[in-house]
């Protein structure tokens, strides 16, 4: 129902409905989910390497970016099943 109340709204305006209701999703912002060392463990987390440093200071390093959260953690998992890490700083 709410299918066809779009089709009709963008009838209504007087388009065609294809590039006017695909421009929301090519707008969207992907998200991305980063794994980073912080100390001695792994971590994801949403904040990226600059903020992570200002937020936790130096001893912050990159492992690895995601667009899913749920890709991010099996990542870690995989490649740090313990949580040990250490930065190479």
């Amino acid at each position: 129902m709410m299918l066809a109340a779009g089709i009709s709204m963008v009838a209504a305006l007087g388009g065609s409905g294809a590039a006017e209701m695909s421009t929301p999703i090519q707008i969207a912002q992907v998200s991305q989910y980063y794994v980073y060392c912080i100390g001695d463990t792994t971590s994801v987390e949403q904040w990226d390497l600059e903020q992570m440093k200002v937020r936790r200071g130096s001893d912050v390093c990159l492992l690895h970016t995601d667009t899913s959260a749920s890709g991010a953690q099996d990542w870690m998992e995989k490649n740090f099943p313990t949580k040990a890490c250490h930065c190479d700083n």
